[in-house]
């Protein structure tokens, strides 16, 4: 998701501390990023709680907190993270939209995770992860109509996230719109070549067209 990949990018910009920094929070937030950026999680969220033990007002830190905790599938204290970087700055994007996503994906709470997409779509509705996160949502709760509206949005707003076209391909496959699912793969790949999950879609909904076309000729 293009969330994640830009946190990632921001971590692999981040300079490797030094001891000589001490017991900062500065100190233990960048030994963090390191090891989340190098795959490291669980020693990620140690050193973020440390940083947090220091500097328990910083909202980015329990946001970081947050999303090391859903790497790892304790999708409860993520939320619990990202609640904690709310009640801080309660119109975060980051947080909600990061809330939102713990809440669907690892916990089923889809009307949850509903809410926190639409109060950023409330301070910024041109939020693209914000309309690609309520479509995924409504798609698990069997609102596919409603789901494309969501995400032909995230996709007008940021075409160049295959992220996005993929997760429309999907839903349009639900449908049975095998053509329009189809052109949604092609430009996720077109965008990122290695994306596994559109090539798999991509094949799967070309063996459904070809099973339809077999099944048209008996």
């Amino acid at each position: 998701m293009k969330l994640t990949l830009i946190l990632l990018a921001l971590l692999a910009a981040t300079g490797i501390p030094s001891a000589a920094e001490g017991d900062t929070a500065e100190y233990w937030s960048s030994l963090g990023d390191q090891q989340l950026y190098n795959g490291s999680i669980e020693e990620a969220a140690r050193s973020y709680d440390k940083a947090l033990e220091l500097d328990p007002g910083n909202v980015n830190l329990w946001n970081r907190k947050g999303y090391a905790f859903g790497i790892l599938g304790r999708y409860e204290d993520a939320v619990e993270s990202f609640d904690q970087a709310l009640a801080i700055d309660s119109t975060n994007v980051e947080a909600l939209n990061w809330k939102g996503l713990a809440l669907y994906r690892g916990l089923d709470r889809h009307d949850e995770a509903i809410a926190c997409f639409d109060k950023v779509l409330g301070l910024n509705a041109s939020d693209s992860e914000a309309w690609n996160g309520k479509g995924m949502a409504l798609a698990d709760k069997g609102d596919l109509s409603g789901s494309l509206v969501c995400l032909q949005m995230a996709t007008k707003l940021d075409p160049l996230n295959p992220g996005a076209w993929n997760n429309e391909g999907v839903v349009l496959r639900e449908q049975g719109k095998y053509q329009e699912a189809l052109e949604c793969f092609d430009k996720a790949l077109l965008l990122d070549p290695n994306n596994q999950a559109a090539q798999t879609n991509r094949n799967n909904t070309l063996q459904d067209t070809n099973r339809i076309v077999q099944l048209g000729t008996r």
